[in-house]
């Protein structure tokens, strides 16, 4: 099923997204993670397109929202979110995020009491700061994101560079091929640009370490699901974060898949999109 560029003008800037669907479906927002863009949704948003209306939103900053004039932190894309939903009139809907794009439906979700029916998180970080991260690994982060390419020759020479890193190895190849032209735009003179600035994902980075999510746990409503990659850095259930994360959000639920990294959905498509739907059904 094909999609729609659409745009909305909501907190104060201009929002991006992916729709699949009709308006009579039941609507359904997912939320890529930092430094991605929504079309890395594709292969998971076109098969869920089926039951649901579909909206793939891009974070400010990413893919073709705008960027910010006051700076980026995830409170502010929860904030977006929260706005987006409300603007569009959205009731009853269904989240799906993965990583920082689950702790923008986290924060969202705490804005928009009764609006949100059932998230499903895919490798969200729900602790106060990521688990089993050495001190000082966030800020390295950081200052490795500032150092990549901005530009390259070509699409082409930028998919044959990345996908001999192993952090994009062991993707799935429609999931990589959104990655790489959703992710970038081309320039007159055919070189491929990233959408996502170094600068605008490194920050993101550094800021994920003040970020006190507790507090939104404790407000959250509605069917809650953690779908969790297996990996050394990987969150377990004997995590402080995820124990908190189940004692705080009443009927949530956490799963570990014991395959993948943090990039599970664009590794195992098919996997999270059973594990999505199945949660969802359950809920009907």
């Amino acid at each position: 099923m094909n999609y729609s560029d659409r745009y909305v003008h909501a907190n104060g800037i201009t929002h991006h997204y992916l729709e699949w669907g009709s308006d009579d479906k039941p609507p359904l927002v997912m939320v890529h993670a930092t430094g991605l863009s929504s079309h890395t949704w594709l292969p998971i948003a076109e098969e869920l397109a089926a039951g649901y209306r579909v909206i793939a939103l891009d974070q400010r900053g990413h893919g073709d929202t705008e960027a910010s004039d006051c700076g980026y932190s995830f409170e502010l894309v929860g904030q977006d979110l929260a706005a987006v939903i409300h603007t569009l009139g959205l009731e009853q809907v269904s989240m799906v995020g993965h990583s920082s794009g689950g702790l923008a439906a986290m924060i969202a979700a705490s804005l928009n009491p009764g609006r949100i029916r059932q998230t499903c998180l895919v490798e969200t970080r729900v602790g106060e700061r990521p688990a089993n991260s050495p001190p000082g690994e966030l800020r390295l982060r950081a200052q490795r994101t500032r150092q990549k390419r901005l530009t390259w020759d070509s699409r082409e020479a930028m998919s044959r560079a990345y996908r001999q890193r192993s952090a994009f190895r062991d993707w799935d190849e429609a999931a990589f091929k959104a990655f790489i032209e959703g992710g970038t735009r081309l320039l007159h003179d055919g070189r491929a640009e990233l959408k996502c600035p170094p600068e605008v994902e490194a920050t993101f980075y550094e800021k994920r370490e003040a970020l006190q999510v507790s507090p939104y746990l404790k407000a959250l409503k509605g069917r809650y699901l953690l779908l969790l990659g297996s990996y050394p850095e990987a969150q377990t259930l004997q995590d402080t974060g995820v124990r908190r994360f189940l004692d705080s959000v009443e009927g949530a639920k956490v799963k570990p898949l014991g395959v993948g990294s943090h990039f599970l959905p664009m590794e195992h498509p098919g996997l999270v999109l059973n594990e999505i739907r199945s949660f969802f059904q359950d809920g009907q």
